[in-house]
């Protein structure tokens, strides 16, 4: 059995100065955290200031390391705790001034909130290389605690001239706010995990942003890989999700969610969320954490939004493109009422018209001049529609395909012009670029190929819309 690794002896700040080259654990209250930088190597770095009895201020830096933004330090309060263990002592400014450096590889680091008279100290954020060694430590952080512990006024100062800024693990954000590469704090409902409990759908009744879509360039011609819920899952588990507001598929370690289950309702702390493939995904870090959120105010106001939406005539236009898109498209039948492609997808009748407004995120295939087929004279093209709830693989065929194009549908320029446009390209010289395809308002006929077995022959067809010149 390979031995443990033994931590090295606790000091105050004031004796760690001292010890340059060496490899010491210490611990602090944070004063100050800078904003994270990228180092030349693409490693991520975040500067912390810290204060201990022996130590005031203007306190001690440390710089520390990571490899990704989220494994960074994420201060909380401003008189939160840390401890750091085998962090390197070095000189600086011709030996001047000393810091010290809490590498990825041989450093670790844990945050701590609480503490006090009858309170116990809990860790929120540790490195991935922190082996519960705050056990050790556990006397010397009460110590430090009580030394501080009239002084929070003193603490509150110190954090305002030196620019802490704490990152509140509680303040709830919604799916409709969440960006790409930030992490955040999600009430939701787990809809439905698979079995070994590692990838989770999750919803909160609201509908995700656009995403932005990287777009392989001019010969780009294969057909959309979409990473949306109703690629992943079985027509029986689509039935029983809501048809309004984005369901997010969330990566995870299954051990977070050892104690809960779909249908419960549950507080995501430091979730990070990041764009794939034009869909959106939530992943773990080392500080993400799950909890019961069954009595939660927040989830009776979700439900009751939700209940309103669903109920009105305009619930199921997404939330992006209300009260009416853009203007790009219009259409002939006005009877057909305004639904989600989550509604389509799941509606019990096979053979049906439909009103929605969706992006259209990708064209099969992708060359203008292959629209149509120079062996019957054909004109196909399978269109990629997304909203926040779905997409939907849709065909546009010949004199419904000759409509939606309008005049020119001949001239190839004309054509590939309208297609930049449906797909958000702007330019040529911007057909690698990220892109962000407009809203449009369009018809949707379903209907089936197989009559014995209508459902797992189920297509749909865009038909009575127009793309306006």
């Amino acid at each position: 059995m390979a031995r443990k690794r033994e931590s090295p002896k606790l000091v105050k700040i004031k004796d760690a100065i001292n010890l340059i080259n060496q490899r010491v654990s210490l611990i602090g209250i944070v004063i100050e955290q800078r904003e994270p930088k990228r180092c030349r190597n693409n490693d991520w770095i975040c500067t912390l200031r810290v204060i201990d009895d022996t130590y005031p201020s203007p306190g001690f830096t440390v710089n520390v390391f990571s490899n990704t933004l989220e494994q960074l330090p994420q201060i909380k309060n401003y008189d939160d705790m840390i401890l750091f263990t085998r962090i390197k002592m070095q000189t600086f400014d011709s030996g001047k001034r000393v810091n010290s450096a809490c590498d990825r590889w041989v450093s670790s680091f844990a945050l701590f909130e609480g503490g006090g008279t009858g309170k116990d100290f809990v860790c929120y954020q540790c490195s991935s290389n922190f082996h519960e060694e705050e056990a050790l430590y556990k006397s010397s952080m009460d110590d430090l605690r009580k030394v501080f512990a009239g002084s929070s006024g003193f603490l509150k100062a110190q954090s305002s001239i030196y620019r802490v800024t704490p990152c509140s693990q509680e303040k709830i954000s919604f799916l409709r706010e969440i960006k790409n590469g930030k992490c955040f704090d999600l009430v939701c409902k787990i809809l439905h995990a698979d079995e070994q409990m590692s990838t989770v759908f999750v919803w909160d009744g609201t509908d995700a942003p656009p995403a932005f879509i990287l777009t392989k360039g001019v010969e780009e011609d294969e057909a959309f890989s979409s990473l949306s819920v109703n690629t992943f899952l079985s027509r029986d588990t689509l039935l029983s999700f809501p048809t309004l507001g984005t369901i997010l598929r969330v990566s995870l370690s299954n051990h977070l969610f050892h104690q809960v289950k779909p249908g419960d309702w549950v507080k995501l702390h430091h979730l990070l969320c990041e764009v794939d493939r034009g869909s959106w995904v939530g992943k773990v870090t080392n500080s993400t954490k799950v909890r019961h959120a069954q009595d939660d105010s927040l989830v009776k106001k979700i439900m009751r939004i939700y209940d309103k939406r669903i109920a009105s005539k305009l619930g199921h236009i997404p939330y992006w493109s209300f009260p009416s898109p853009p203007g790009l498209t219009e259409t002939d039948d006005n009877c057909a009422p305004f639904v989600s492609l989550m509604d389509i997808i799941t509606f019990p009748k096979v053979t049906c018209k439909y009103k929605c407004i969706v992006r259209v995120v990708a064209a099969y295939p992708w060359q203008v001049e292959d629209f149509c087929s120079v062996e019957n004279s054909r004109h196909r093209v399978l269109l990629t529609l997304e909203d926040p709830t779905a997409t939907l693989d849709t065909f546009l065929c010949d004199k419904e395909a000759e409509y939606f194009w309008g005049l020119g549908f001949q001239n190839t320029e004309i054509l590939r012009n309208k297609r930049n446009r449906l797909l958000g390209i702007r330019g040529f010289s911007n057909l690698g670029a990220p892109r962000n395809p407009p809203w449009i308002e369009c018809c949707i006929f379903s209907y089936y190929t197989h009559k014995a077995d209508p459902w797992t022959t189920r297509k749909y067809r865009i038909f009575g819309t127009r793309l306006l010149d």
